[in-house]
C-alpha cells in the first residue's frame, strides 16, 4: 500500500486548525454558525470550487460545533480528519475499533451541504438502521433529512427514503433496487437517462446524478461481499439440473480419484481432470448425461460439483441435514464456491449425496457486480479499519487510493498455540484453557471461523458444567446487551464467526477480555479484528489444519516442516502467514477479474437498448 505522508499531514492540520476554530465559536449561536457553514460550501460547489474551496474551513468548525451540540463534545481530530479525508475522496484507513460510523455521518453532512444526494452503505441492515437513528440528531440540527433503507419496505416508503439527503442502506439493498429499477426503465444505465425516464414516469430516481456513496465498512463491502455478484432470481420449476445431479452422481462412482482427476486446495476448490480422466468422463457423459449437460464445460463442471460434494464437503462440517434440507454450516463453503460453479447445482450435489430430496434451483433474471455498480456514483469513498493487501484493488476496481490515517495491526500480536496433532486434541485443549481462563476470575471471549466448530465447544462447556453467553449476531439488541455483559468477572462469550464480519457489531472501546480463537481465519484481517477486541489473545491450530491451508505451488514444501516435531512450531507459523497472503492475494485478483468481466459484457451488450 502507498502512504501519502503529506496527504495525511494537511488533512490532520486542516482539521485541527477547524477544531480550534470551533472551541472559539459561540454556541449561542449555533443556528447562525451552521448556516454560514452550509451555505458557503453549497455555494462554492455550485460555481465549481474544488471540494469547496476556501468554504470548507468554515463548514468544518461548523460541523464540529454541531456534532458538540449533539453529543456533548466535539469529535476528535481523527474522526473529523477520517470525515475530510472521504469527502476529498479517498479510501480512509484508521485503525479504529470503533468511531469510524461518527466520521461517516460527518462526511455524509459535508456531502449533502455540497448539494449531493449521500448513501451511506453499511456492512448489514441492522448496522444501516442502527447508525441511522444514532445520528439522527446531528442530521437535524445540520438541516439533512435521513432516513435508513430496509428490505421490508413499502414502495411509497423506499421512495421516499431515497428522496432524503443521507440514506443509510446495505450494499446488497442498493443494488438490489437499482437492479429493479434498471428493469423497469428499459435497461437505462446512465445516471442522466435514468433520472429522465423515471421522472417521466412520476417516479423518484434510486441513483440521481449527483448521487455520492460512503462505505461505511470497505473490508466487509468492497472486500467480503464483493466476492459474488448480486442476482434477483424468480420462482424455478423443475429442470434437467435435478436429473442431470443425479446422473453426475452415479457417473462420479465410476472415477477414481488420483487416476482420473486431482483436486487442488491451494484456494478455491478446484477439480483437474487427466487426460485419460477427461477420455473417460466424455465416455461416460454420453451414456449418463442429458444431452445439454454433455457440453465439455458444462458437463466438467457439473461432475466436479459431484466430486467435491464427496470428496471434499463432510457432513456435520462443511453442512448438516435438518429436518431433510441442506444447511451449509461451514461460512467458508459459500465464499468458496461462489462464483465459479455455484450456479451450477452445488446445492444440488450436497442434497444428492446426503440423500435429501432436491431442492429447485431458482432462475435468475437480472445479475449485477459491487465492481460495476459502484463506480456509477459520482463519488465515491469509503473508511475502514485495516485496508492492509487492498490498496491495488481498491484502485484497479474503484480507482480509490488509500489515505492511511491509523495503524491497520493490532497492538500485540497473538499467542500462538500449534502443538496439537489434531482437531479434537485441539477442541479439547481450547475448552480446558477456557474453564482455567474463567475459573481465575478472568473474562473470556471464544470464536471459530466455521459455526460448527463453535458448536462443538460449546458442547464441551456443556458437559464440563461452565455457563456461557452466545453472540449469534440474529438479535441485535440482545448482542449489543451480552457484549455489554462480557466483562464481567468470569464470563465466558461465545463470538460466532459470522456476526464479527458482517458489520452488525461495533464497540465504544477495547473490552476487558482474554480474545481465544480456536483457528486462524483465511485472512489475517479477520484475525487482527478479533485481536483487537481484548488482551492478550491467544490462537490455536491443529497439524491436520494446517496441512489442508491453501498454499501456492512453491510454498507446499513447508508442509514438510510439520512431519518433524522440532520444526512443526516453527514451519506451522509460516504456514499460517503463507497461506493468508495467498489467499488475501487470490481474493484480489478474482474480484479484478470480475471487474474486468462487468465491463467486457457491458461493452458486449452496448448494441442493445442498454443506455
Amino acid at each position: 500500500m502507498a502512504f501519502d505522508f503529506q496527504q495525511r499531514r494537511a488533512i490532520l492540520a486542516e482539521a485541527a486548525v477547524a477544531l480550534d476554530a470551533a472551541a472559539r465559536m459561540d454556541q449561542a449561536a449555533l443556528a447562525a454558525t451552521i448556516e454560514r457553514g452550509r451555505a458557503g460550501l453549497r455555494r462554492a460547489c455550485a460555481l465549481g470550487q474544488a471540494n469547496g474551496g476556501t468554504a470548507r474551513a468554515d463548514a468544518l468548525a461548523a460541523l464540529a460545533c454541531a456534532s458538540r451540540a449533539a453529543f456533548g463534545q466535539a469529535p476528535t481530530p481523527d474522526e473529523l480528519g477520517a470525515a475530510l479525508g472521504m469527502y476529498l475522496g479517498y479510501a480512509v484507513q484508521t485503525g479504529h475499533l470503533a468511531g469510524n460510523a461518527l466520521a461517516v455521518a460527518l462526511c455524509a453532512v459535508l456531502q449533502a451541504w455540497s448539494g449531493r444526494n449521500c448513501h451511506v452503505v453499511c456492512g448489514g441492515e441492522q448496522a444501516a438502521a442502527r447508525d441511522a437513528v444514532r445520528f439522527q440528531a446531528l442530521f437535524q440540527l445540520c438541516g439533512c433529512s435521513s432516513a435508513a433503507l430496509g428490505s421490508g419496505m413499502q414502495a411509497s416508503d423506499a421512495e421516499s427514503a431515497y428522496a432524503s439527503d443521507v440514506l443509510y442502506a446495505s450494499a446488497r439493498q442498493l443494488l438490489s433496487d437499482v437492479m429493479r429499477e434498471q428493469l423497469l426503465l428499459d435497461g437505462a444505465t446512465s445516471p442522466i437517462r435514468r433520472h429522465l425516464r423515471s421522472a417521466g414516469q412520476g417516479a423518484v430516481p434510486l441513483m440521481r446524478p449527483s448521487s455520492v456513496a460512503i462505505v461505511a465498512d470497505i473490508e466487509a463491502v468492497l472486500a467480503d461481499d464483493a466476492s459474488s455478484p448480486v442476482m434477483l432470481s424468480a420462482a424455478g420449476q423443475l429442470t434437467v439440473l435435478n436429473v442431470a445431479t443425479l446422473a453426475a452422481l452415479e457417473l462420479v462412482a465410476s472415477l477414481q480419484p488420483e487416476v482420473d482427476y486431482l483436486i487442488d486446495t491451494s484456494f478455491a476448490w478446484q477439480v483437474q481432470f487427466t487426460p485419460g480422466g477427461e477420455h473417460r468422463l466424455h465416455e461416460l457423459a454420453a451414456t449418463l448425461l442429458p444431452v445439454y449437460w454433455r457440453h465439455p464445460r458444462r458437463c466438467a463442471d457439473l461432475v466436479s460439483m459431484a466430486i467435491l460434494a464427496r470428496d471434499v464437503l463432510e457432513p456435520d462440517r462443511h453442512y448438516v441435514v435438518q429436518e431433510g434440507r441442506v444447511m451449509i454450516a461451514d461460512d467458508n463453503v459459500m465464499r468458496l464456491l461462489a462464483g465459479r460453479v455455484w450456479q451450477q447445482g452445488p446445492l444440488q450435489a450436497i442434497e444428492a449425496r446426503a440423500q435429501v430430496p432436491l431442492s429447485t434451483p431458482p432462475r435468475t433474471i437480472a445479475r449485477a457486480a459491487f465492481q460495476s455498480f459502484f463506480p456509477r456514483y459520482e463519488r465515491l469513498a469509503g473508511v475502514g479499519r485495516n485496508l492492509d493487501g487492498l490498496g491495488r484493488e481498491l484502485r484497479a476496481c474503484y480507482g480509490l487510493q488509500v489515505l492511511a490515517l491509523g495503524e491497520g495491526r493490532a497492538a500485540a500480536p497473538a499467542q500462538c498455540r500449534y502443538e496439537f496433532a489434531d482437531r479434537d486434541a485441539k477442541l479439547r485443549a481450547f475448552v480446558d484453557l477456557i474453564v482455567d481462563i474463567s475459573t481465575g476470575g478472568t473474562p473470556v471471549v471464544a470464536t471459530a471461523p466455521r459455526s460448527v466448530d463453535l458448536a462443538a465447544v460449546g458442547r464441551l462447556l456443556v458437559e464440563r458444567g461452565v455457563a456461557f453467553q452466545l453472540v449469534d449476531g440474529r438479535d441485535r439488541s440482545a448482542d449489543t446487551q451480552t457484549l455489554a455483559n462480557a466483562s464481567a468477572d468470569g464470563k465466558v462469550t461465545l463470538l460466532a464467526g459470522a456476526s464479527l464480519r458482517s458489520g452488525e457489531l461495533t464497540l465504544s472501546d477495547k473490552l476487558h477480555v482474554r480474545p481465544l480463537l480456536l483457528e486462524h481465519w483465511d485472512l489475517q484481517r479477520a484475525d487482527q479484528a478479533f485481536f483487537a477486541l481484548g488482551e492478550d489473545a491467544v490462537v490455536f491450530a491443529a497439524h491436520d489444519e494446517l496441512a489442508e491451508r491453501p498454499l501456492p505451488g512453491w510454498g507446499t514444501a513447508l508442509r514438510y516442516l510439520l512431519r518433524h516435531r522440532a520444526s512443526a512450531v516453527f514451519g506451522a507459523k509460516y504456514i499460517v502467514r503463507l497461506s493468508q497472503w495467498h489467499v488475501n492475494r487470490h481474493g484480489s485478483r478474482y474480484r479484478e477479474s470480475m471487474a474486468l468481466r462487468e465491463s467486457q459484457l457491458d461493452e458486449q451488450l452496448a448494441f442493445s437498448r442498454k443506455a
